[in-house]
C-alpha cells in the first residue's frame, strides 16, 4: 500500500480524483480513513507514514496556539476558506519536506517520550 507521503503529491495533482470537494475537511476525512483502513488491515505504519504524522505536529507547532481543535480547522483559521486552506496544507507540506526533518522527528521523539515517562 502506497505511504500517505507518497500520495500527497496524486492528491495535490488531482484532488477531486480523491476528494468529493476541494476542501480541507474532506482532506482530513480522506486522511482519517486511510488511516483506518491501514489499521483495519493490520499494516504497521511505515516511516513514511509516520512523516505525515511528524507533518501535523510541524503544524501545530508553526501555530502555536494551545488548542483540542483539529489541524484542519487551524489552517482553516488563518484561511480565506476550506479551498484556499488545502492549499496552504500542500503549501506547509513542501515546506516541511524542504526544511531539516531529521530535527523535526528528533523534536517529536523527544515530545512523545517525555509524554509516556
Amino acid at each position: 500500500m502506497i505511504s500517505f507521503s507518497e500520495l500527497l503529491p496524486e492528491i495535490k495533482k488531482r484532488p477531486t480524483l480523491y476528494l468529493s470537494r476541494y476542501s480541507i475537511f474532506d482532506f482530513q476525512s480522506f486522511y482519517y480513513g486511510y488511516d483506518l483502513a491501514r489499521n483495519q488491515l493490520g499494516l504497521p505504519k511505515s516511516e513514511k507514514d509516520q512523516e505525515f504524522e511528524h507533518f501535523l505536529s510541524w503544524l501545530r507547532e508553526r501555530y502555536k496556539i494551545e488548542t483540542t481543535q483539529s489541524w484542519a480547522s487551524l489552517i482553516l483559521f488563518h484561511s480565506v476558506d476550506e479551498k484556499d486552506a488545502l492549499d496552504r496544507l500542500f503549501d506547509f507540506w513542501e515546506k516541511f519536506q524542504n526544511c531539516d526533518r531529521a530535527s523535526v522527528a528528533e523534536q517529536y521523539r523527544n515530545q512523545v517520550s517525555s509524554v509516556v515517562s
